[in-house]
Order: C-alpha cells, then structure tokens, then sequence
C-alpha cells in the first residue's frame, strides 16, 4: 500500500489532492443542490396543503392540522431513531465528524437528513436549509473518501472541505463557504487550505449554477455609496438587530433546556413535536407566509411593500416559531431564520425612521436590509468575515461594505456586552451539561465492584 505524505503548510496541493478536492467540491454541490430541490418540494407540499384546507372545509382543516403534526413527529422520529447526528442544522456534529463518523453512518446521515427535512419543512417549520447543507456537505466528502478513489489525505480535511462547499453551494456564495470553515469550522489558516477550500468553494457554486444559473440568493440593487453623515445611522441598525438576537437567542437556549429535560425520553419528545406541528397546522390555516423559509417575507421586505405593524407582528411571532422548532432536535439550520431577523429588523428601522424624517430613498432602505442581515449573522455566530461576505454575496451590494461592518461592530459589541457566547457554543454547553449528568446517573447506577 502506498504511502502518502503531506506537502508542506505554504505548498501548492499536489495534482493528486486537487484531483480529490474537485470531487469532493462537485459531490458536495450535486448534494447541496439536491437538498435544496427537496426543501422546495418541501415548501410547495405545504401551499398545497393550505389549499386543500380553504377549499373543502372543516374536515379538510381538521386534516390538515393533523397531518401536519404527523409530519413533525415524524421528523424527530427518524432522527432520534436512526441518526441523531442530524439533528438542528447539524454544524456541531460536523465539527467532530472526523472522530466519530464513518461512511456507513455518514450515508444513514445523508438519507435521514433529506427525509426527515421534508418533513420538518412541509409542517411549516421555520428553520433554514442553508445549515443541513453543510453537514450534508461534510457526510458526502467521507463517503467519497472511504468509498472513492482515496485522493484526499486525511478524514478531517475532507470533511472541512465538504463542509464550505455545502454552504457555498447552498447560498451561491463560495467566498462565505471559504471564510465560513476557517471562522467556524476552525482549520488552521495558511496557503495550502486556502487553496484547496477556494477550489472545492468554486467547483461546489459552479455546479449549482449549473442547475439555478448565476443569481443571487436574495437580490438587492444600489446605486452608489451613501453620505458620511448617514453612518451613525447604521449603527442603530446594528443596535436594533443586536436586541432581536439578543432576544432570539435567550429565549432558544430557555427552550432548549427545557427540551433536554425529556432527552432521554424519546417518545415524549415525539408526541410532544405532534402537538407543536398540530399547532403549526393551525397557524398555516390563519397566517400561512409566517411560515417555512419565508420568501414572501424575504420578498415584501425587499420591495418596502411590508407595513410597519404587520412586519413588527411577524417578527415577534417568528422568533419563538423558530427557536421552539429548532429545539425539538428537526433537521433545520437557523442561518436562514437569522437572516430574516436582520431582514426584519432592518426593515423596521427604516420604516421607522421614514415616519420620523419624512422619507427615505430607496437605496438607504436597501442598506438598512443589508446591514441587518450582517449584524444578525455575525452577532449570533461571531463570525464577522462570514457576515460581512455573505451579506453582500447574497445580495449583490458590493458598495455598502462600510455599512454593514459598522451594522455588525455594534451587534456583536451588545451581545458582548451581555455576555453571551455565540450560539452554537451555547446550545453545545446544554448538550454537554446534559451528557455530563447523564454520565454521572449510570456511574451512580453501576454496581460497585468487588474487587
């Protein structure tokens, strides 16, 4: 057997390597963009459903609120019982996916995630698919890697790498899928990674705009640069979108606390995400656009269509939506959910600000929008390059950089100054805590030893 050893930090890969971190770029891009035809399949399934349930009266209603409860269920169902890796976003487990999972557990991962997603999503379930798509991302690279040609040296270099062009793919945005996976997934920066994550980021877009062409994820248009004197201003873009995270994010981590309680109680968990689908079911009947990843919200926002009332009504109804879904462990990322508070949040501030000044013009509504989606990412996963590239990535609004860096400062600093960890260290905390009793409850169980 041929051994292989790796090139120096600041060496160009060998021809070989590149070889593999080609096909690990296109693996993980067919996937991403198979996921993401599941979570549309997933999102017209629902819009049928609420037509089916105006249109043929109360048992069609009745119907539907029960079905979408069994869907949720079965969502927690299918990751409880066959893989809890995929539970939430699954950006956690990728992190020790190198250690702990292999090709056979990685391919169980794979169909769970896609199957218990559409579940999840066609309940009406708030979350994102951007997050399943990294770890979607990582489990394809190590089953390339066991059951392929063996071109990449090491598990964990795979699954970084599979990783960041799951989210370059998933966003259209390879340059957020590359500072993505050394801010969060933490590999170590030099030459040789950025070269490899740059080049499986770029193979991982080009096969999704094979299938969706060259677009931008959510499409903003501006003209020029905005005045000086305007920058303070996006400093309380930041400060407002700090306190919806802020709010978020507390109330999650109470949520998912409550739910670790019933952890090792599978069938509780079940029944009680049934009841919350059922629920959700009945939300789809009154307020459908609430909803799912919530295009329309995304869309209405963009165009300044969104009154002022129903925009703050809809962001207070889906912060808990999100964070109650998310804490029932189905396969959902909250990146989505994010962007569509700093959406919100932006929104509302620039309305606001509109019925003080008398006007705005469009572009600084626009910016408004931009710098919020950039503080809410940033100030909830403190990844400040990722925020900032995927804001404009996303949108095309290359010329409102300085915005959105003064928009981010100011959220990160509110949660700073609050004392909260980023999120996904928070959620991790709950998940060890509850591990750390769970270890203590079978030591005290153990019979003690006779020797």
């Amino acid at each position: 057997m041929a051994t292989y050893y790796p090139p120096s930090n600041n060496d160009v890969p060998p021809f070989r390597e590149q070889i593999g971190t080609v096909v690990i770029g296109a693996a993980a891009g067919l996937a991403a963009v198979g996921f993401h035809a599941v979570m549309n399949l997933a999102e017209v399934a629902r819009a049928r459903l609420a037509i089916l349930a105006t249109s043929y009266g109360i048992t069609a209603q009745i119907g539907v609120v029960v079905t979408c409860g069994i869907l949720a269920a079965t969502a927690v169902l299918l990751v409880r019982f066959f893989a809890p890796e995929a539970e939430g976003s699954g950006i956690a487990a990728v992190m020790q996916a190198h250690r702990t999972v292999g090709a056979r557990r990685a391919l169980r991962i794979l169909w769970v995630k896609f199957l218990a997603g559409f579940c999840a999503l066609s309940s009406g379930m708030p979350l994102g698919r951007e997050g399943p798509s990294v770890q979607i991302g990582a489990m394809s690279a190590i089953v390339l890697r066991q059951f392929g040609l063996g071109l990449v040296y090491y598990r964990r270099r795979a699954v970084e790498l599979g990783a960041a062009a799951g989210l370059a793919a998933a966003f259209n945005a390879p340059l957020s899928g590359v500072v993505f996976s050394f801010e969060l997934l933490k590999q170590p920066f030099h030459a040789h990674n950025c070269f490899e994550t740059i080049l499986a980021c770029a193979i991982a877009d080009w096969v999704c705009r094979l299938f969706h062409g060259p677009v931008f994820e959510l499409p903003i248009s501006l003209d020029g640069f905005r005045e000086w004197q305007e920058l303070p201003t996006f400093a309380l873009v930041g400060l407002c979108t700090g306190v919806v995270c802020l709010v978020f994010q507390n109330f999650l981590l109470f949520v998912a606390k409550r739910f670790h309680k019933f952890h090792d109680f599978s069938n509780k968990i079940i029944l009680v995400t049934g009841l919350w689908g059922c629920l959700l079911g009945v939300i789809l009947l009154i307020k459908p656009e609430v909803l799912g990843i919530g295009h329309q919200i995304f869309e209405d926002a963009i165009h300044n269509s969104l009154p002022l009332l129903p925009a703050i009504l809809i962001l207070a109804s889906r912060i808990p939506l999100s964070a109650i879904s998310y804490a029932t462990g189905a396969p959902g990322g909250l990146i989505v959910p994010a962007l569509l508070f700093g959406v919100l949040s932006g929104h509302i501030f620039s309305t606001s600000y509109a019925s003080l000044v008398g006007g705005v013009d469009a572009d600084f509504h626009a910016v408004c929008l931009v710098a919020g989606m950039a503080a809410s990412i940033g100030a909830l996963f403190r990844t400040p390059l990722t925020a900032t590239i995927m804001a404009v990535e996303i949108t095309g609004a290359y010329d409102c950089l300085l915005e959105i860096s003064i928009a981010y400062l100011t959220a990160h600093s509110l949660l700073g100054l609050a004392r909260q960890p980023d999120l996904y260290t928070a959620l991790g905390r709950i998940h060890e805590r509850h591990a750390g009793k769970q270890s203590t409850r079978l030591s005290a169980a153990r019979p003690p030893s006779t020797y």
